[in-house]
């Protein structure tokens, strides 16, 4: 299993699911302590090729505001994992409080979004440049600072280079109808930040949905796809494909599902995965048979068809199984096992992990793992990557020793 998500993961059931014994108690990496440093890390973890892990907590530091941290892995057997924080969010016009997890770029730099501070509150999109020499202080770059207004606000979900190795985000308000924005930022030395953005889709929060809070993927052929929070056909929210323009430089929006009913989920929050033939997966934060949230699929038009298909593959009942997976990244591996968390749930209420598999041996149904249920108050809201050892790596945002959170792992 480890060698199988080592080789395929990317950032990815039933109404009557079979939930089986608890597999293992998660390793706890790295417990956050108090300010100065940061605590509360709200998002997951990127890893480096050495294996050092980068993210961000919401808040700590010398005022409280949040930072970015490195994790160093054990130098010889039985030592323990050290932290050092990069960054510390000061100031209102740089950003504060950040909630979504980074990026990496070949040279090693961090790329990040924080929801609060800039204009108006607005939020922004920073860079984190790694030193040439070691020990020497990593700079932060402020790329882009939202207003509220036309060029966006309120970035939730994190940005990920697409095609031309631009940057590529959601903003959740602003735009032409305030209903959110897609953006893109490119390189312009020329530029005071040396980014300029474009605003690729305005949100109108009718049937085109509104608010989005998720981080974009890309297909092959340069699509995009994504999630927003509200809008579409009942206001719950909608899975939306962007196609890249034929000329000039606004890009055309596909409605793939509108969330309806309360039966096929509510709120999808994190965006969506996709595997080898186009199938997209995602989490919903509410809505379901239970009310307590789903995993969902989405495909692609069959035999002719040009209608998308949305298919529930899980309903949350905030019993063993968990509840409420919305703020959870998924992974998927070359198996298509689906694994991912719960924010509350679980034996204890204080969330669980789980993985999802496939129909097998004639069943019509997916089935539900319960790989570790944590503690309550925990709330492991981030989801997983995949380390080079095969594990599942996440981060709470309480929990650990001093109860400020951490960073932990699972062996599926």
């Amino acid at each position: 299993m480890s060698k199988r998500l080592t080789a395929c993961f990317a950032a990815i059931a039933a109404a009557a699911p079979i939930v089986t014994a608890l597999a293992e108690s998660p390793t706890t990496l790295y417990s956050f302590t108090a300010p100065p440093n940061g605590v509360r890390p709200a998002a997951g973890v990127v890893a480096d090729k050495a294996g050092h892990l980068f993210g961000t907590t919401y808040t700590g530091a010398a005022n409280g505001t949040g930072t970015v941290y490195e994790l160093f892995p054990p130098t010889k057997n039985g030592a323990s994992w050290s932290e050092k924080a990069l960054h510390r969010f000061s100031g209102q016009l740089r950003g504060h409080y950040p909630q979504s997890a980074l990026t990496l770029d070949a040279d090693g730099n961090l790329y990040g979004v924080t929801a609060n501070g800039s204009i108006n509150d607005a939020g922004t999109v920073f860079a984190l440049i790694k030193p040439a020499q070691t020990g020497k202080p990593w700079i932060e770059k402020l790329l882009l600072a939202f207003n509220g207004k036309k060029i966006g606000g309120t970035p939730y979900g994190g940005v990920v280079f697409g095609p031309g190795g631009n940057l590529y985000g959601t903003a959740g308000y602003g735009g032409d109808h305030g209903a959110g924005i897609v953006f893109m930022l490119h390189r312009n030395e020329s530029a005071k930040t040396g980014w300029t953005e474009t605003v690729l889709y305005s949100f109108s929060n009718g049937s085109d949905g509104g608010y989005p809070y998720s981080v974009p993927t890309f297909d092959a052929a340069g699509n995009m796809y994504g999630t927003t929070l509200n809008g579409g056909n009942a206001g719950n929210g909608v899975v939306f494909k962007l196609l890249p323009p034929t000329s000039g430089t606004a890009w055309t929006e596909q409605v793939l599902h509108s969330f309806d009913a309360s039966t096929d989920g509510n709120f999808p929050r994190t965006g969506v995965i996709l595997d080898a033939n186009g199938n997209l997966y995602g989490t919903t934060e509410n809505g379901g048979a239970f009310g307590w949230g789903t995993v969902f699929e989405v495909s692609p038009p069959t035999g002719g068809s040009t209608t998308w298909t949305e298919t529930v593959l899980h309903d949350f009942d905030f019993g063993t199984d968990g509840g409420d997976p919305g703020q959870s990244t998924l992974v998927l591996d070359s198996s298509g096992n689906l694994y991912g968390t719960t924010e509350v749930g679980g034996t204890p209420k204080g969330g669980i992990a789980f993985k999802l598999s496939p129909p097998s041996g004639g069943a019509t149904t997916w089935t539900e793992t319960i790989l570790t249920s944590f503690p309550s108050g925990t709330q492991p809201e981030s989801g997983f990557i995949v380390t080079a050892d095969g594990k599942l790596t996440g981060t709470t945002f309480f929990g650990g020793t001093n109860n400020q959170g951490s960073v932990y792992q699972l062996t599926p």
